[in-house]
């Protein structure tokens, strides 16, 4: 299913005001910008992003065999060529803008995740961070446990 509609189709199921998590790696087009802003007019929304530092810089490992997760598409690519490593690079670059711009247009915090990073540091990190711009007594973070306080 596309973010967007996914997003839609919370709307009208989330009917209390409540915190609601995306979790995705916000790849795919940014037609799910508008359904995200909507949803965090009502609800406080945390956007969960999951990336992994591979999808923004290729390698030189020669010759690989990609696939589209979607669609299956396969291509051969040549990732010692360095022409095509840096238009990749650029490719993920602004997708990487668009992605925080769309997040940021929708008036959502993200987290980002990356694969090769300790996830329960990035959480901590991320509940400093909204704790010292939302105040005081709302989450308290320890290494062992993160947890919400009303």
């Amino acid at each position: 299913m596309a973010p967007a509609v996914a997003l839609q189709r919370a709307l009208p199921l989330i009917r209390r005001r409540s915190v609601v998590l995306i979790v995705s790696d916000f790849i795919s087009s940014t037609d799910w910008t508008r359904p995200l802003a909507l949803l965090a007019r009502r609800h406080e929304v945390v956007a969960v992003r999951l990336y992994d530092p591979l999808e923004v810089a290729l390698p030189d490992l020669g010759l690989v065999v990609m696939q589209d997760a979607e669609t299956g598409e396969q291509l051969f690519v040549d990732t010692q060529d360095a022409g095509f490593r840096k238009r990749f690079a650029h490719a993920a670059e602004q997708r990487e803008f668009e992605v925080r711009e769309g997040l940021s247009r929708a008036g959502v915090d993200a987290i980002e995740l990356s694969t090769q990073e300790d996830i329960v540091d990035s959480i901590l990190r991320f509940t400093d961070m909204r704790r010292r711009r939302v105040g005081e007594g709302v989450v308290e973070c320890r290494r062992d446990a993160v947890a919400l306080h009303e």
